[in-house]
């Protein structure tokens, strides 16, 4: 009860581990989209708002637009009036109260009525400074009655009124009511007259503009309604108003300094879009102010629906994701039930039941894998032990042959056996040298590649069968066809093999190949044959593939004679290394030209020649350190070497260690008699009997031998070496004394003056007194 209750609390935990993961996860999957929306909510809104913006400040242009061709047509006509010559001649009149300028005022009159058709004037008239009058489309009349009649109801008083028309005006639109009222003419435009002699101008033109054009303009902006509209001059006077004066001291009029712009600002404790745009024509600024709330209406109905999709995805799909990961679930659940109560393995400790079911299969197919590896390896084993046997002839009987044989599985198709017996020299070159691995496992890897190469090779019409046996690796060949052409054939293949494992893989073995044999019972022979074919390698060098039938009749006799042992003490003797080897090469090519001297007599040969090494440096008597080091490893290096080939390096290099010292020795005697001879020769120059005989019988030798060894030890003869030193120790005294050329020649050693004349000009090319008055 207690493992049942142990097993379902944790069935229970990890149940939403799965399932939490999975529902997580479709979750997410729904997450993507919901994010997908909300990024392109995000852009619609930007869009969307920029596209309103963009409206809006079309409408404002249009306005602008609309209002710069008002304003444009009303400066032209200013500018008409200022170049007519009716009008100027009329203003140049003094006074006005004759016949003829009452004509000229009706003709003025009559002038001016055409331009009231214009619709973007409701009245005009011409302020006459000197008279204190004006003209009017219609009449003439006094200045204050011409301010009853169009200005009174503006709000300007009579007064300021008067001031400003006879104030210079360059042509200026303004509105004389500051406060704008809806229905009153305040909007106007002021020039003088002529406008070309605007500092001395005698009047003032005025044209009252028609306000209900520019509000029409204005209606057209589609959020006008539900906003305000600013038109204001180039001093930030407004010109024309649809919102409240507080809204107007509120808006940012310092940071509209822009052609156009758009800005949100707190207006009136809410929120407001602001656009703008400044006219080249007159300077005025057209401002839309519109509520946020306005001014998003899109914005936040898109916004809206797109919430209200995102909640129907939210509860749709999570819905959904919550019935897919019950019902996804469902396997697993069965599974966990299934296996739980056999994973070894704690469960508490697993993350979740995947980690159950991944465990559960795993220790499922390690046990599986375990029993295949250790049947594997068993039978592997078996058959290697059955295979030694059977190479060594340790199987009793045929039947006992034949039920072991097809119980390993091995498989002959003929009768004809062959036994190839590999032994692995070097592998060094395959393994780097911080390579972390031990010689056991190096071998055995040596030995799968030459097995497997091998195997391969031979699996084409061959079966072979490897084993380890002794630290070599034997094959078993079972050979199709004829004898002497599968023998040709399996020789060409091990050739091939061989040469791909040493270019590829940097392994050197030799390899011994038994003659083919027929029938089970002869592959002890098989083996026997291998093994002595593989003992040549001592004699052939290593690295070889050696047939039995090469080393069928190994030769038993050596050749070694007293007269060659004494040759070569002799030479030695006299630390003459080219001739000692030369005499040790022959000894050998003599024994080992035919290849056909057995590996018994070739090891007994090399210790005869260490032997005779040995007893000449005793007879010698050398007894430095290094010689004796020499001597005691020569024995036990040659009985490591594999093969006669390292044996004769081993032997080669004793015998140059002894001739280097002993011709050394022989150096060092030449250079000290060599010494005293000069020495000899220097002390006793002016000796007229100084000579080669006399210097002879001074050192105890020959003088042929004395003459031949000088040469030898300075490059020139006695003869000259002693005249050159004369002529030396004349010519110094030539230059540093007076004395007479005989006296000179017997202080020097020279038996007359003559003899000195003869030699000197011989080595100087001129005789001792032109040398004399050569050097002063």
């Amino acid at each position: 009860m207690r493992m049942k209750f142990s097993i379902s609390a944790v069935k229970t935990a990890m149940k939403r581990k799965v399932y939490k993961f999975w529902l997580y996860s479709y979750l997410f999957v729904l997450f993507i989209p919901i994010l997908i929306t909300l990024v392109v909510l995000l852009r619609s809104q930007d869009m969307l708002v920029t596209e309103v913006r963009k409206s809006n400040d079309a409408l404002l242009d249009q306005v602008r637009q609309f209002i710069d061709n008002q304003t444009a047509d009303i400066r032209r006509f200013g500018t008409q009036l200022s170049f007519d010559p009716k009008i100027a001649a009329y203003l140049n009149r003094d006074t006005l109260d004759t016949t003829e300028a009452r004509f000229s005022t009706m003709d003025i009159i009559a002038n001016l009525k055409p331009y009231t058709t214009n619709g973007d004037m409701t009245d005009f008239y011409i302020f006459l400074k000197n008279h204190n009058s004006g003209i009017t489309t219609t009449t003439y009349m006094p200045a204050d009655d011409l301010f009853s009649v169009l200005h009174k109801s503006s709000g300007i008083s009579y007064e300021n009124w008067l001031a400003w028309v006879k104030e210079e005006q360059p042509g200026t639109f303004m509105a004389l009511n500051e406060n704008m009222q809806p229905g009153t003419n305040s909007l106007v435009y002021v020039q003088s007259l002529p406008l070309q002699e605007l500092h001395q101008s005698r009047a003032t033109l005025v044209v009252l503009l028609n306000q209900s054009r520019i509000k029409e303009a204005v209606s057209h902006i589609e959020l006008a309604s539900q906003g305000s509209v600013y038109v204001l001059d180039s001093e930030g006077r407004p010109i024309m108003t649809t919102g409240t004066e507080s809204e107007l001291k509120e808006l940012p009029l310092a940071r509209m300094a822009d052609t156009r712009g758009f800005m949100v600002e707190h207006i009136e404790g809410s929120n407001a879009a602001i656009s703008y745009v400044r006219s080249n024509e007159t300077n005025w600024t057209y401002i839309s102010v519109l509520p946020e709330k306005v001014y998003l209406a899109k914005v936040t109905l898109l916004k809206n629906l797109i919430y209200l999709a995102m909640l129907l995805c939210v509860v749709l799909g999570g819905l959904t994701a919550f019935w897919l990961t019950r019902r996804n679930y469902a396997p697993i659940q069965n599974m966990m039930d299934f296996v739980s109560s056999k994973v070894k393995t704690n469960m508490k400790s697993m993350p979740n039941e995947f980690a159950v079911l991944q465990s559960f299969m795993t220790e499922s197919a390690a046990i599986q894998d375990e029993a295949n590896k250790r049947m594997l390896e068993q039978r592997l084993v078996l058959r290697n032990q059955f295979l030694n046997r059977l190479l060594s002839g340790r199987v009793d009987t045929e039947s006992a042959l034949s039920q072991a044989i097809e119980s390993h599985d091995l498989r002959f198709e003929t009768d004809r056996f062959a036994v190839l017996l590999m032994q692995v020299e070097d592998y060094a070159p395959l393994f780097r040298d911080n390579e972390k691995l031990d010689l056991e496992k190096k071998t055995q890897f040596v030995y799968l590649i030459v097995t497997n190469i091998f195997g391969e090779m031979l699996s084409s019409g061959y079966r072979a069968y490897f084993t380890e046996t002794n630290g070599k690796i034997a094959c078993l060949v079972n050979l199709p066809g004829k004898e002497k052409e599968a023998k040709k054939e399996l020789l060409q293949i091990a050739a091939e093999a061989k040469s791909f494992i040493q270019e590829r893989f940097f392994v050197r073995f030799s390899i011994g190949v038994s003659d083919v044999h027929t029938f089970w019972s002869s592959i002890p022979k098989c083996f026997e044959e291998a093994e002595e074919s593989l003992e040549y390698k001592l004699v052939l060098g290593s690295n070889q593939i050696i047939a039995y039938e090469s080393v069928k009749r190994p030769k038993h006799e050596l050749y070694y004679p007293l007269d060659k042992e004494r040759q070569l003490i002799n030479q030695m003797a006299a630390g003459d290394y080219e001739q000692a080897a030369e005499v040790l090469q022959r000894i050998l090519m003599a024994n080992f030209s035919d290849g056909t001297l057995s590996p018994q007599m070739g090891k007994l040969l090399m210790f005869e020649l260490a032997g005779t090494m040995l007893k000449a440096v005793e007879q010698f008597q050398l007894g430095t350190t290094e010689i004796m080091v020499e001597k005691t490893d020569l024995i036990k290096q040659i009985t490591q070497c594999e093969t006669f080939a390292e044996m004769e390096v081993e032997i080669l290099t004793f015998l140059k260690t002894v001739c280097d010292y002993l011709q050394q020795k022989k150096k060092s005697h030449n250079t000290d008699l060599k010494s005293q001879i000069v020495e000899h020769v220097l002390d006793n120059l002016s000796d007229m009997n100084l000579s080669l005989t006399s210097i002879a019988l001074e050192f105890d030798i020959n003088p042929t031998y004395l003459s031949r060894f000088f040469k030898e030890q300075t490059g020139e003869n006695l003869i000259d070496f002693v005249n050159k030193r004369r002529i030396d120790k004349v010519k110094d005294q030539l230059t540093s004394t007076d004395d007479a050329i005989q006296n000179i020649a017997e202080q020097c050693g020279f038996a007359s003056s003559q003899s000195l004349l003869r030699v000197f000009k011989k080595y100087e090319g001129i005789t001792p007194g032109q040398y004399r008055q050569s050097r002063g």
